[in-house]
């Protein structure tokens, strides 16, 4: 409360000399200030409500200032003042000259709230199960959330000429806790502890002209984290450790540049970019010793005391758009990626390291046929290359080949109605598509030879006055080759329809309705029971959106709106080979959501505005992997598991009230 209180009053200590600034004569001042109170009612999961929108009670602050003098410009924006998500942001300059700009903004991210767990040590990176662990209702509460800061500023300097400089730095900083998974001696959901930053400064300069638009940049940007690793046992064994990011330094450097007036009225743009990741750590950073780990295990490592992480990109992109004829459109391009993992090879690991490097080239053509009708057509061929290290097995490596094609129809002939054709064909072989099904090997998607059919048909409509329509539906069908452990079909389907209705004077409803459906084929193995997998997901979704201004001698404006959304999804087992029925699931990631809107905006005066507002949002969550949800589970005579309560009860209903009061100048 204290933040809040604290924050309005910095809010109005801001406002209050530019409001005194308005009165030099020379000087042109305008903006809003708004003050107001929420109030809200909540039940169930407040956090899931809440994850990235503080909705709890507060007061609130935003203002809005803009001033001019001459050629001299400022401008200042502060937003839900006093919130967990509060902002603010100064710009200004002098146009053709300078400018400046300076940011700070918040955000908070909620997993739970009154979270529970049998560790002590929250927060520090090393965390240890009490006595009492077998017994929920003695373990500690604490919340999962993480809060984001950010803040920094940005000057370019341009003196009145195409020539231009661009400094700026920022800083994002991350602290809280947030869930992690833990596996090892302990089945355990753990708080996972979160403290770092991360420093970025660029620096620009570039040429801007009528024909011709260049650049250079240059990034700098370093990683620091707090915590390097997390042991959940005493004494620390390596089977319960949890290792997190580490600090890493970024660079790049790029350059762009664009040449306009070419012949055939052609654009030529280009960039290149080289970037480089680096990070380092020791066995020492991570507190690992021959105490600590297993005989083989220390072994393994010990001559390799120090890891040297280091990855390399190179990008290069061209592009020609031309327009050859006066009903001919075309663009030629081309964009090529280099990865290279330099890092260090820890003995025993044969996972590889993976490198790759990317070749895409395309055109693009568009052409103007009679009758309000334009065809357009292209074709993309897209080559990745990867290659791991000898011994790599995890890493799949061999080339992948992609041929895409797709031809447009739109036509705008008659005055009431646009309609869009689009098909598409995409082609993929891959060195890793054909595999011998007696091995037990699962083949990641993109890796798998595969070809999908993509159809698109749109409408907009405008069948009488006042009332417009829009029309779209999609289809799109992949089918991979049969592999082990791996997905062998894939169709989506979605249509909307959207509707505007200009009533009377300025008042319109719109209303909104869609479905979406993805069923999915796939191939299991549950050594030595063999299946097939079918998915079946649907979304529905219907919105309604109703403006009403002009009440009360135009006076009062009222808005109202609604939203419905609904998914239903099923996951349907195929008999195994031994003859035994898997379990189908009805419920897989079903939930109905219901929002309603409301607000009345009043006008007291020319300056003087008053809003009254009002939401409501009420979700109902049901997924078989939360069902008989306990803290403490045991799963055999050597395992048990201990969980916070994350999505035990998804379930929230909100009602949220607001009084804005508007002052405009």
């Amino acid at each position: 409360m204290k933040k809040k209180v604290y924050s309005v009053v910095v809010f109005l200590s801001l406002a209050t000399p530019a409001l005194a600034v308005a009165e030099d004569n020379n000087t042109t001042v305008h903006g809003t200030i708004d003050m107001g109170v929420q109030a809200s009612s909540l039940n169930g999961d407040k956090a899931r409500f809440q994850e990235f929108r503080p909705m709890d009670d507060a007061v609130l602050g935003n203002i809005q200032l803009d001033a001019l003098k001459d050629a001299y410009y400022f401008q200042f924006d502060a937003a839900t003042s006093g919130a967990d998500d509060q902002s603010f942001q100064l710009k200004g300059g002098e146009y053709e000259n300078f400018k400046y700009k300076f940011n700070y903004n918040e955000m908070v991210h909620n997993y739970l709230f009154d979270a529970i767990t049998p560790y002590t040590g929250l927060g520090t990176q090393h965390v240890d199960p009490v006595a009492t662990k077998t017994n929920p209702a003695t373990w500690t509460k604490f919340d999962y959330s993480v809060e984001h800061k950010t803040y920094g500023g940005e000057v370019e300097v341009s003196m009145h000429s195409p020539y231009f400089v661009k400094f700026g730095v920022d800083r994002h900083e991350q602290t809280g806790l947030r869930p992690l998974g833990n596996y090892h001696s302990l089945l355990a959901e753990v708080p996972e502890p979160i403290s770092n930053s991360t420093d970025n400064l660029h620096l620009q300069a570039g040429y801007r002209g009528e024909s011709l638009t260049t650049s250079v940049t240059g990034i700098l940007s370093s990683f620091n984290n707090d915590n390097h690793y997390m042991s959940t046992l005493t004494p620390d064994t390596v089977d319960d450790y949890v290792t997190f990011a580490p600090d890493n330094n970024y660079k790049k450097l790029s350059g762009d540049l664009a040449l306009r007036d070419l012949p055939l009225s052609s654009v030529l743009s280009a960039a290149a970019t080289y970037s480089n990741l680096e990070n380092s750590y020791s066995l020492s950073d991570l507190n690992l010793n021959a105490s600590n780990l297993s005989a083989a295990d220390w072994a393994a490592v010990k001559d390799t005391p120090r890891f040297d992480g280091e990855v390399d990109y190179k990008s290069l992109s061209l592009a020609l758009s031309s327009n050859p004829m006066d009903k001919l459109d075309t663009k030629l391009y081309y964009n090529y990626l280099d990865r290279k993992n330099k890092s260090t090879i820890i003995n025993g690991n044969d996972g590889g390291l993976l490198s790759y490097n990317k070749d895409t080239a395309g055109i693009d053509l568009g052409y103007r046929l009679p009758e309000k009708t334009k065809l357009t057509a292209g074709y993309e061929y897209l080559k990745m290359d990867r290659s791991t290290p000898a011994g790599g097995t995890d890493v799949p490596n061999g080339s992948t080949k992609d041929n895409s094609e797709y031809v447009q129809l739109k036509n705008s002939s008659l005055d009431w109605v646009t309609a869009k054709l689009r098909y598409k064909h995409v082609s993929s072989k891959s060195d890793h598509g054909d595999v011998d099904p007696a091995i037990l090997v699962a083949i990641p998607l993109n890796f798998q030879n595969h070809k999908s059919d993509e159809w698109k048909l749109g409408f907009d409509l405008s069948p009488m006055d006042r009332l417009d329509l829009g029309l779209d539906y999609t289809y799109k069908k992949t089918d991979y080759d049969n592999t082990v452990q791996s997905r062998t079909g894939d169709t989506r389907q979605n249509v909307y329809l959207d509707a505007t209705w200009h009533v009377i004077g300025k008042a319109t409803l719109s209303g909104s309705v869609g479905h979406e459906t993805v069923k999915t084929e796939n191939n299991g193995i549950d050594d030595p029971q063999d299946y097939t997998q079918k998915t079946d997901d649907h979304f529905w979704s219907y919105g309604l959106v109703a403006n009403v201004p002009g009440l009360l001698d135009d006076k009062l404006t009222l808005n109202l709106s609604w939203q419905y959304q609904k998914s239903d999804g099923e996951i349907d087992f195929g008999n195994d080979t031994t003859g035994n029925n898997l379990q189908n699931i009805t419920q897989s990631d079903d939930y109905t959501k219901k929002t309603l809107q409301a607000k009345a905006i009043y006008a007291i005066n020319r300056n003087l505005g008053l809003t009254v507002g009002y939401l409501y949002e009420k979700l109902e969550y049901s997924d078989i992997a939360y069902q008989n949800y306990s803290n403490y589970y045991v799963f055999d005579a050597t395992h048990s598991g201990y969980f916070s309560g994350l999505n035990a009860n998804p379930n929230y209903e909100a009602n949220i009230g607001y009084l804005m009061l508007k002052y405009g100048f």
